[in-house]
């Protein structure tokens, strides 16, 4: 039995670490007012080289998106992505990654 608990601990350690490099940025979008809009960009933006993840916030007109170990998001790309989708990329920040 202490055995199986090792083992769940030690699967969950190793996931939490597989993230540890993960990078996540923060994209200021004007436009944002509708679901079909947070749609759009997240389709598009998500289309871009190592994107895992991203979620549109129609509150606040930002755009999280995670992109695996070792990538990184070309701000002129990203500017590129959202004009061509109808928006207009205000600012962009990168957060460090950090254990989850």
């Amino acid at each position: 039995m202490k055995r199986h608990l090792v083992i769940a601990w030690l699967s969950m350690l190793g996931g939490g670490v597989a993230w540890a490099d993960d990078t996540h940025y923060q994209l200021h979008v004007d436009g944002l007012v509708c679901p079909f809009c947070a749609y759009s960009i997240e389709k598009n933006v998500g289309k871009l080289d190592g994107v895992i993840d991203v979620q549109a916030n129609l509150k606040e007109g930002l755009v999280s998106v995670l992109v695996a170990d070792g990538k990184t998001l070309d701000e002129e790309v990203v500017r590129q992505t959202i004009t061509n989708a109808g928006f207009t990329l205000v600012g962009i920040e990168s957060h460090e990654p950090a254990i989850r």
